[in-house]
């Protein structure tokens, strides 16, 4: 009876099977694991995916708002935002014509890029200021909760998806700006995060009744926002899902797949369907 070779040394016998994917090892390759033997493969994922405990972290890590420090990239976007601003004039309507949310535009002179700059202009100080400090409240806890990578592209594609939405049912001549759709986006994620993570969700649900309610009864255009809230509740969902994912190469799978499928389907929107067809303003 010829002895089944080791997976990582075909010369050599297997002496047990690894105990978390069954594959035959040698005694170089056995090992210890808190339950039986494993192979190096197996223990070098499991070790990338265990989560490092520091009992001594401080609070203002903690993932919820109210007691999470402004982090990496919520700092880079905002003075991002303070730049676009200062260097668009503070809001000069030329600039805004230019480069804003323009749905014929858009359709009929191809100038796709609008639904991109479009998230990075604000009209005016007032309108910067409410973004920022929004942002500043409730994006540090979301990114702690995702990670940096995972924060910027739900941020990137719920604004992406806002200004699709604020595209298809936005009278088509009308110009558009700003953050509101990928901000809303963050707080949809927060919900959607911390109600899985039993985390407080008054503050942001009552910033989200807020915003939502200013939207509708004043001269702000809502349909980004909901685009933005749909879409980054969606995309927390899926990348909470990817995380209890064992194996780290699946997670970046799913992460990658969900954010594609997102940015797929809005692309299919945006190139095929003309804007004006639907108008609920």
């Amino acid at each position: 009876m010829t002895a089944t070779a080791c997976t990582n040394h075909p010369d050599r016998a297997a002496s047990v099977v690894c105990g978390h994917c069954d594959r035959p090892i040698c005694t170089e390759c056995m090992l210890a694991a808190p339950v039986g033997w494993q192979c190096p493969d197996c223990i070098s994922a499991g070790a990338k995916k265990t989560r490092v405990i520091r009992p001594f972290a401080a609070s203002n890590r903690t993932g919820a708002v109210g007691s999470t420090n402004p982090t990496p990239v919520v700092i880079a976007l905002v003075v991002v935002c303070a730049v676009v601003f200062a260097a668009s004039g503070f809001g000069k309507a030329s600039v805004i014509d230019r480069f804003g949310l323009w749905p014929n535009g858009v359709h009929y002179q191809h100038e796709y890029y609008r639904v991109f700059t479009a998230m990075f202009l604000h009209l005016n100080f007032l309108h910067i200021a409410s973004n920022m400090i929004t942002l500043l409240i409730v994006g540090p806890a979301v990114e702690v909760m995702l990670g940096k990578i995972r924060f910027l592209v739900l941020y990137l594609v719920a604004g992406l998806a806002g200004n699709v939405l604020a595209y298809l049912i936005t009278p088509a001549a009308q110009v558009g700006a700003g953050a509101s759709g990928a901000i809303f986006g963050v707080m949809g994620a927060y919900v959607v995060l911390a109600h899985l993570r039993r985390k407080p969700l008054g503050p942001v649900l009552a910033l989200i009744v807020i915003n939502l309610v200013i939207g509708f009864t004043g001269n702000i255009e809502w349909q980004a926002h909901i685009g933005g809230l749909l879409v980054g509740a969606a995309l927390a969902l899926a990348f909470h899902y990817a995380s209890t994912l064992r194996r780290a190469a699946q997670e970046v799978a799913a992460t990658v797949g969900a954010s594609a499928v997102t940015l797929a389907v809005l692309a299919a929107l945006l190139l095929g369907i003309a804007p004006g067809h639907v108008n609920v303003t």
